[in-house]
């Protein structure tokens, strides 16, 4: 079970995501906005996660992620609980692309970090 502690660092997390995107802001699914399922998916194959992986990181149970993997369309479920698995799958360093002529998709974020030589 997360502590209060746990659980505001995660908060701050989700914020420092929003700040730190800065790619064509056009091209990203905001925070707050609906993904997809297949994003869901495909988010899970790039970490290479398993559904119980996702419900770990999440704190989703792994059969409310089945069943919402069992569908299509729009990630469906209590706000509460796309927001968590988004989250999840943000902090791991993925972001969500919107339609934007080609296509809905997810990635992983650019590194702000530059190489010093």
């Amino acid at each position: 079970m997360p502590s209060s502690l746990d659980r505001l660092v995660r908060s701050i997390e989700i914020l420092l995501i929003g700040v730190e995107m800065n790619v064509n802001r056009k091209s990203i699914n905001p925070i707050g906005s609906m993904i997809t399922i297949r994003q869901v998916k495909a988010a899970r194959a790039l970490l290479g996660w398993s559904q119980s992986d996702l419900a770990v990181r999440s704190g989703i149970s792994e059969p409310t992620i089945a069943r919402l993997e069992s569908l299509d369309g729009e990630l469906g479920g209590r706000a509460n609980t796309a927001e968590k698995i988004r989250a999840a799958l943000e902090s791991a360093g993925l972001e969500f692309l919107d339609e934007n002529g080609a296509g809905l998709g997810v990635r992983f974020r650019k590194s702000r970090r530059s190489k010093r030589k």
